[in-house]
């Protein structure tokens, strides 16, 4: 799982604890899906996901053990509508399209799938041509995410991405071919040595293609990978952080001037164009997630599915050792109340609309004081801000909203100091 300070929360499975429902769950009650393909040609070097290169060929029992863990799952959630399904990785995209159609027709079967559901899945630029785009908006895709990070040539190399500009923008061009109704690019700034010019060079580059939605995320060298091996060798070196904080400061500013809305820390959508499946996750829905490494959380459990795509497909094959539906389960936790309001103002504070605090405060009586020390300390701090009933991070909040999130974890933090916030990791 993802260390629970941490900002950049790019949700492919959403590794976060914090996933917590504010209401019990009844039959009426939505669900998502989440897909985890955990099938890579190349892990770069600065992934931490559940990814693994060169291993294609499980391709098809990974499908068998996926379905199987589909139908299990499906009474557990029977009757409740399904308004979004998300196929995250990994690379989705090397999965041919009658792999997908064969996947969301047991989802159309087996579930309550809305009839305008949000259909999301996650594309590299050179795993993708036409024909595969066009089956996968057959058999009813209505979302690309497309894994751009850069458009500049030599940061494309640092990142270990195998495709060049064009290639990315060939891509964008071929999602447009294929129809889909919204088209998302991945950018990723504050890479070591990058300049400012450098990175509007790249986001000005990605906006003349158009995309419907842009994710901007802070690099962020995390601990296991390639990259962060060759930082603790002296090779790289993180990002200045003031730079990066220029950075996001610039990005907001130009896409707000471009018509984009701001509608999470690193998230940004035309009108209409906010990644619904993502919000269910900052607004604390239940979702089923399937697949070697996925989690999920129904019925206020949340869960974590086996990480290796063999020992999940072994698994899949044999009787449920858990409560839950999946054999492939390999933990599980029932939270609590002080969990709970953790999870609904952490994740809540990310997005721009923020936290209802009054309804917060009715719900969870006996906890919510708990948390007032932190959220008092951020708010003389200028990190958060408080409108009528909801509870915002300030621009200035959003740089350091990792600090914020800590001190409600550990309130002991804002008890023994009261000096200036500085960041613990960049956004």
């Amino acid at each position: 799982m993802q260390h629970p300070a941490r900002s950049t929360f790019k949700l492919k499975g959403f590794a976060c604890p914090y996933t917590h429902s504010m209401s019990n769950a009844t039959p009426g009650d939505a669900v998502s899906i989440y897909l985890h393909v955990p099938f890579c040609t190349v892990r770069c070097s600065y992934c931490d996901f559940n990814t693994y290169a060169n291993l294609e060929s499980l391709i098809p029992s990974w499908e068998n053990a996926l379905l199987a863990e589909l139908s299990q799952w499906a009474p557990a959630v029977a009757g409740r509508p399904v308004p979004t399904v998300f196929f995250g990785g990994g690379t989705p995209s090397l999965l041919e399209g009658q792999t997908v159609a064969r996947i969301l027709d047991v989802i159309r079967r087996s579930y309550c799938l809305m009839p305008a559901a949000e259909i999301s899945l996650e594309a590299n630029p050179e795993s993708v041509d036409l024909d595969r785009l066009t089956a996968y908006r057959t058999a009813g895709v209505t979302r690309l995410s497309i894994g751009v990070q850069s458009l500049d040539e030599a940061e494309l190399r640092f990142l270990d991405r195998l495709h060049d500009a064009e290639r990315a923008a060939h891509a964008v061009r071929l999602a447009r071919a294929a129809a889909f109704d919204s088209v998302s690019l991945d950018l990723i700034f504050g890479l070591p040595q990058q300049s400012l010019v450098g990175w509007r060079r790249s986001l000005e580059g990605a906006l003349a293609l158009a995309p419907d939605h842009l994710s901007c995320y802070a690099l962020t060298i995390e601990d296991g990978t390639p990259l962060a091996a060759r930082a603790a060798a002296g090779q790289v070196r993180e990002a200045d952080q003031d730079v990066s904080a220029e950075m996001a400061d610039w990005t907001e500013d130009c896409l707000a001037a471009a018509g984009y809305v701001q509608y999470e820390i690193s998230n940004f959508a035309r009108p209409g164009h906010a990644c619904r499946h993502n919000l269910a996750y900052w607004q604390h829905r239940e979702y089923v997630g399937v697949g070697p490494g996925a989690h999920g959380f129904v019925d206020g459990v949340r869960y974590a599915v086996e990480r290796s795509p063999s020992r999940y497909i072994t698994a899949m094959a044999k009787p449920r050792a858990s409560t839950l539906p999946s054999p492939a389960i390999v933990s599980e936790e029932s939270i609590d109340d002080a969990t709970a309001v953790l999870d609904t103002v952490i994740l809540g504070l990310r997005l721009n609309a923020g936290v209802d605090v009054e309804a917060l405060a009715t719900r969870y009586v006996a906890t919510w004081e708990r948390f007032q020390p932190a959220l008092e300390w951020a708010t003389a701090a200028e990190l958060l801000t408080r409108d009528a009933s909801r509870l915002r991070l300030t621009r200035k909040g959003r740089r350091l909203a990792n600090e914020v999130f800590v001190r409600l974890m550990e309130p002991s933090l804002t008890a023994a100091t009261t000096a200036p916030p500085t960041p613990l990791k960049k956004i």
